[in-house]
This record gives structure tokens, sequence and C-alpha cells, in this order.
């Protein structure tokens, strides 16, 4: 298991040719991977399905905040 403490990460284009080098080296060095189309569905999958506060709440904590209402 890597620690994200002591990971970076990082984007880069591969072409297709390679991928398959690039994997072999990725499985040798124990890296992990993923495509930018699971990066975004884990960042979708991890968003509250309800959000905490409603547009109207946030509207009235602004008009709060500026106006005194």
């Amino acid at each position: 298991m890597i620690s994200n403490a002591t990971t970076q990460g990082i984007y880069i284009n591969v072409p297709m040719a390679d991928w398959g080098l690039l994997q072999e080296l990725i499985n040798r060095f124990g890296w992990q991977f993923e495509t930018r189309e699971q990066l975004l569905e884990r960042f979708v999958k991890s968003r509250p399905k309800y959000p905490t506060l409603s547009e109207e709440d946030i509207l009235n904590e602004v008009m709060a905040e500026r106006y005194g209402k």
C-alpha cells in the first residue's frame, strides 16, 4: 500500500502504442494509476447527495452578513 503522504500525483498523456509498456512499469514498481475518467468518477461519488445548505439558506446567510438582515 502506498501512503498518500509520500506520493506525488501527476497527469501524463501517453500514446496508446506505449500504454502497455507504461502499465508494465507501473506494476513492477507497485505504483497506482487511474484514468481521468476514473478520477472524475471517484470525485463525483465522494460528493454528498444532498447538500447541507439549500440555495435559500446560502442566500439568507449572505444577506445577513452583507445587510444585517
